[in-house]
């Protein structure tokens, strides 16, 4: 897991916080890089892609294209 490269970023202009994503992980710092709180799909599979919409999470995962939808605090 240390040596994983970052699969996803993503920024929440709103609240002013950073989302990390590779593997099946999931980070969210604030802007000084701080983490404030980790989470996991566990899904096995590595994702494309990630974005943030207000209270959603959008991560677009790889092998069989499939986009997951989660509400953040």
């Amino acid at each position: 897991m240390t040596n994983s490269p970052v699969q996803g970023m993503a920024y929440d202009k709103k609240k002013k916080q950073i989302y990390l994503a590779f593997n099946d992980y999931l980070f969210k710092l604030n802007r000084k890089g701080r983490v404030l709180d980790t989470g996991s799909f566990h899904t096995g599979r590595e994702f494309e892609g990630i974005c943030v919409n207000g209270n959603q999470f959008y991560a677009e995962l790889a092998q069989r294209p499939e986009l997951l939808r989660q509400r953040i605090k």
